[in-house]
């Protein structure tokens, strides 16, 4: 993972945090709107069976994407950081769905929870080994306002999932709540974060 220029250490481990994080959330989002739909009889609302319907998979290719084009075009520490994070995200998005629209298992099949864990399998491995390799010295840059700003990436991503395709009140109020916090965060410690990779050495 580290050939692939995620910003060293830290990189990595943001990667593997978004990943995991993606992860969680898409499968606790799946599993509250198969409960609901299951529980709502004639009230539930109708789900579009549109060929073009959006699933978190395309929004994790659009992620990958652009954490993809930052990386290409700077050299600057936080910055690199920050699109580990949302290469994280992305990857975790679209793996979570690759079985599905891909090759066409199941859902929750065995096949698609084993190549997710491989995956994050692989991961694992790319943190831990550029930490082996090159020390952890890196992660002393790291201050609050870094670590809350990436927190603030996450709740984003949280309360966008959530908020996709609402369908009981605990959802919406999942969502909002996670992007109230994000804006929160981001306020607080966000202007801190960017500041620094634009004026000083990132």
């Amino acid at each position: 993972m580290a050939t692939l220029g995620l910003g060293g250490p830290v990189g990595v481990s943001f990667a593997t945090v978004g990943f995991s994080s993606a992860v969680l959330v898409a499968r606790v989002w799946e599993y509250i709107s198969l409960e609901s739909y299951l529980s709502c009889g004639s009230s539930c609302p109708i789900r579009s069976s549109d060929a073009f319907q959006l699933h978190h998979f395309y929004y994790g290719l659009v992620l990958i994407l652009i954490a993809m084009g930052f990386l290409v075009v700077t050299r600057r520490r936080r910055a690199r950081w920050d699109a580990a994070l949302i290469f994280g995200i992305g990857s975790g998005l679209s793996t979570d769905e690759a079985g599905l629209l891909l090759t066409r298992i199941p859902y929750n099949d065995p096949l698609s929870i084993l190549s997710l864990a491989c995956v994050g399998v692989a991961f694992f491995v790319g943190t831990i080994d550029p930490a082996v390799r090159d020390g952890t010295r890196e992660f002393k840059l790291l201050d609050r306002a870094d670590i809350l700003t990436e927190l603030s990436i996450l709740l984003v991503m949280a309360g966008f999932l959530y908020l996709d395709r609402p369908l009981i009140t605990i959802v919406e109020v999942a969502g909002g709540a996670s992007w109230a916090c994000a804006v929160l965060l981001f306020t607080l410690f966000g202007k801190k974060h960017f500041i620094r990779i634009w004026t000083g050495p990132g």
